[in-house]
């Protein structure tokens, strides 16, 4: 299983239970998530892994030393079966399991109400930001009717922004 499919399960997971949901961005802040959603304020985030390798490497960055400076108030490993086993995952993080396209929940997420909200607003801004440099400086409603509107082509995860035609 490649770093990408796991992504993109993750993200059809994730979009079930988030209102939006980013994948594969890198932010100007301490940590770039794999995905992250949010849903009425709660914001989820997951940390794909494929191999064994990779998830003893995340375990040594700043933001896992220190759980307040990371993202999302519930935190996930999402990995192929057997790669991670419950046990070693952080404290208050979940693990996810996929396996054939389908995710199992192997250990809920406990909840991390200490993390970095200003992490959290930074990478929102620069979202914000290359959506308004994408669409330009037409209002966003104007993209979302008629001709310009931004489809989303089938088999891509939601959310993902696409430059607009022309340009």
């Amino acid at each position: 299983m490649t770093h990408s499919s796991l992504v993109a399960i993750g993200v059809r997971w994730l979009s079930r239970r988030s209102s939006t949901v980013f994948y594969e961005f890198a932010a100007v802040s301490k940590e770039s998530p794999d995905i992250i959603g949010w849903n009425d304020g709660l914001s989820t985030l997951i940390e794909c892994k494929v191999s064994r390798v990779d998830f003893l490497r995340d375990g040594k960055k700043t933001v896992r030393k220190n759980p307040a400076a990371g993202m999302g108030q519930r935190r996930y490993y999402l990995c192929p079966p057997g790669i991670i086993s419950p046990e070693e995952v952080p404290k208050k993080w979940g693990l996810l399991w996929a396996e054939k396209g389908h995710v199992t929940v192997k250990r809920e997420a406990r909840g991390n109400p200490d993390r970095s909200l200003i992490a959290e607003l930074r990478f929102m801004n620069a979202m914000l930001r290359r959506a308004q440099i994408r669409i330009g400086t037409r209002p966003l409603s104007e993209w979302l009717r008629g001709e310009n509107r931004l489809e989303a082509k089938r088999g891509t995860p939601p959310n993902r922004a696409e430059a607009p035609p022309g340009q």
